[in-house]
C-alpha cells in the first residue's frame, strides 16, 4: 500500500461488571453532573497538564463531529435501509428450514440484567459528543479524513466521502509503535483496573510480536507518548500512537463500568492501531443494521468503508472479533436489537468473545509484520508431518550479544474441533543444535504455546534433551515463537493434525 493504512478489524463484546449504567459523579460548578466535552476536560486535566494543552481542545473536537455529522447520518441511514431489504429476505428464506411444528417462542430480548456494554456505558455519559464511534478519541486531523474532507495525503476533497473504517490515512507508519508500548498506571485506576490491564496485556503479548513495558511515570520511558492508563469518563482510547512530538502521554480510560480484561483488551487494540469492525466494507452480507432502533445521533457509527479504503489482510469477516459491537449497541430500545446476523444461528455470536479471537490476533501480526517476508506466518498442518524450518533469519548475523531481540511468530492452525501434533528437531545456530543452550535460554530460543489458554508463555526450547518429544496443542491452534539476541535462531519442528 502506498499511503497509511491503519487496522480495521470486526466488532465489540466486551462488557461491564455492572448492570445499570453509571452516572456521571462529576459536578460542575452549579452542582450538577457533567457530561460529554465538559466531563472529559474536567476528568482530563492532567493528561492537559502533561501534554501542555488548552482545556477547549475537546469542545472543539465536539464541534467539528456536530458541523458534520447530520449529512453522514442521512448517507448512513440510505444505504443500511436498503441492505434491510436483503436482509428480510434471507430470513424469510431460512424459515423453510425451521422443522414442522417447532414451538414459536418469538424472538429474544435483551434482559436488564445482562452485562454492560461499552456503548451502554459511555452513551449515558454523552461521550458521543466528541469521541467516534463510541470510544475512539481521533484528533481533527484523523475526523477530517473519516467524514472525507480531506483524502489521505491531506489534501481537500471537493465532497464529503466518509472512510470511517478504512486502514488508509496520513499518518501511516509512523502511529505504529514499533518501539513497542510503554505504559503507565495512574494513582487514579482500581486494583481491578490494573488486573484488568495486566491480563488484557499478557494476552496481546503472548500472542503478537508486541511488546509493552511498564513504566513508574513518562518520564522513566526514552520512548514517547507512554499509554497512561487511568480512571477517566467511560471506556475509550485514540487509534494508534499520537504522532505529534509534543505529546508525552496518550490515555487508555477505564472509568466506572470499564475494569474488566475484555474491555481492557478492546481498548489497546484501539491503541495498537484497530477500528471497530461494523465498517468492514464485506460486512453487508453477515449483518444488518436496524436504524429504526438507534439512536439518530449515532447512525453515522455504522458508516461501511468501501474496498478501496478498507484493508483486513485477508481476514474474514468475524462476528465474534473483540472488537465487534453488541447487538444492541446504540439501541433506543433495549429489548430490541440493532446489529442483526443475516444468518438466525450466528445472531448470538456478535460481540460474543471476551478476549481477542485469532483473526483479531492475525490482523496485528501482520500490521505490525511479526509475519515478515518467509519470516513468521499462518501454517495450515494437514495429516502428514511437514517440518518447519527456519536458518539465517531471525536475529542480525552478529556473533555478539544484541539489546535489541529479533523475533518471528507463526500460527498453526488446524481445522476446528482439531489439534495440532508437533515435536521440536533442533534449535541452535551454525549447523549446531546446541549453541544456545543455556538454563533459561538467554540469548535464544523457540517459544511453543500449546496450551488453550494462550496467555502463559508454554514451552521454552534451545537445549538437545528438548528434543524430539511429542505433544500437541489444547486446541486448535499452536503458536510458536522465535527469538534472538546472538547471531542467528535457527530451529525445525515437525506439525501435522493430531489422528
Amino acid at each position: 500500500m502506498t499511503s497509511m493504512h491503519r487496522i480495521f478489524a470486526l466488532l465489540i463484546v466486551v462488557f461491564a461488571v455492572a448492570n445499570t449504567a453509571p452516572p456521571s459523579t462529576t459536578t460542575g460548578s452549579d452542582g450538577k453532573p457533567l457530561r460529554g466535552a465538559a466531563l472529559r476536560a474536567k476528568t482530563n486535566e492532567e493528561y492537559d497538564r502533561l501534554n501542555g494543552l488548552a482545556p477547549d481542545h475537546f469542545q472543539k473536537r465536539a464541534d467539528f463531529i456536530n458541523a458534520n455529522k447530520d449529512r453522514l447520518n442521512a448517507k448512513v441511514k440510505a444505504e443500511l435501509d436498503k441492505n434491510m431489504q436483503s436482509f428480510v429476505k434471507a430470513r424469510e428464506e431460512q424459515k423453510k428450514n425451521r422443522v414442522p411444528g417447532a414451538p414459536d417462542v418469538g424472538p429474544f430480548t435483551k434482559k436488564p440484567s445482562e452485562l454492560l456494554s461499552i456503548s451502554d456505558i459511555n452513551t449515558p455519559l454523552g461521550l458521543g459528543e466528541f469521541l467516534w464511534d463510541g470510544d475512539q478519541d481521533l484528533n481533527i486531523q484523523q475526523l477530517k479524513e473519516i467524514f472525507g474532507l480531506v483524502d489521505s495525503t491531506g489534501q481537500t476533497t471537493q465532497s464529503p466521502r466518509a472512510k470511517r473504517q478504512t486502514m488508509v490515512d496520513s499518518q501511516y507508519p509512523t502511529d505504529t509503535w514499533t518501539q513497542g508500548v510503554p505504559y503507565y498506571f495512574d494513582p487514579s485506576l482500581s486494583a481491578s483496573g490494573v488486573a484488568a490491564v495486566q491480563t488484557a496485556i499478557g494476552f496481546w503479548q503472548a500472542n503478537t510480536c508486541l511488546r509493552f513495558t511498564q513504566v513508574s511515570s513518562p518520564s522513566a520511558s526514552t520512548i514517547k507518548p507512554v499509554v497512561r492508563f487511568y480512571n477517566g469518563s467511560g471506556c475509550n482510547s485514540p487509534v494508534g500512537r499520537i504522532t505529534d512530538p509534543s505529546y508525552v502521554t496518550q490515555d487508555i480510560s477505564l472509568g466506572t463500568g470499564c475494569d474488566s480484561p475484555g474491555i481492557a483488551a478492546h481498548e489497546i487494540g484501539h491503541t495498537i492501531g484497530m477500528y471497530h469492525g461494523q465498517q468492514r466494507a464485506d460486512r453487508d452480507p453477515w449483518i444488518s443494521i436496524n436504524t429504526s432502533n438507534i439512536n439518530p445521533s449515532y447512525v453515522f457509527a455504522f458508516n461501511e468503508a468501501n474496498s478501496s479504503t478498507n484493508y483486513n489482510y485477508g481476514m474474514r469477516y468475524d462476528l465474534r472479533s473483540i472488537m465487534h459491537y453488541t447487538p444492541y449497541a446504540f439501541a433506543i430500545n433495549q429489548s430490541i436489537p440493532t446489529i442483526q446476523a443475516f444468518d438466525w444461528l450466528s445472531q448470538y455470536s456478535i460481540g460474543a468473545s471476551r478476549m481477542p479471537v485469532f483473526t483479531d490476533i492475525a490482523v496485528i501480526n501482520y500490521h505490525y509484520k511479526c509475519y515478515v517476508g518467509s519470516c513468521g506466518g499462518l501454517l495450515t498442518p494437514t495429516a502428514n508431518w511437514t517440518d518447519l524450518n527456519v536458518a539465517n533469519q531471525i536475529g542480525n548475523g552478529v556473533w555478539a550479544g544484541s539489546t535489541v531481540q529479533a523475533n518471528c511468530t507463526w500460527h498453526i492452525l488446524a481445522p476446528s474441533g482439531k489439534f495440532v501434533q508437533f515435536y521440536v528437531k533442533s534449535v541452535g545456530a551454525a549447523g549446531s543444535n546446541s549453541t544456545h543452550c543455556s538454563s533459561n535460554c538467554y540469548w535464544a530460543g523457540v517459544d511453543i504455546k500449546w496450551d488453550s489458554n494462550k496467555q502463559p508463555e508454554g514451552y521454552r526450547i534451545c537445549c538437545p534433551d528438548s528434543y524430539y518429544w511429542m505433544n500437541q496443542s489444547r486446541n486448535n491452534l499452536l503458536i510458536v515463537q522465535a527469538y534472538n539476541y546472538w547471531y542467528y535462531t535457527d530451529f525445525t519442528l515437525s506439525y501435522r493434525i493430531a489422528p
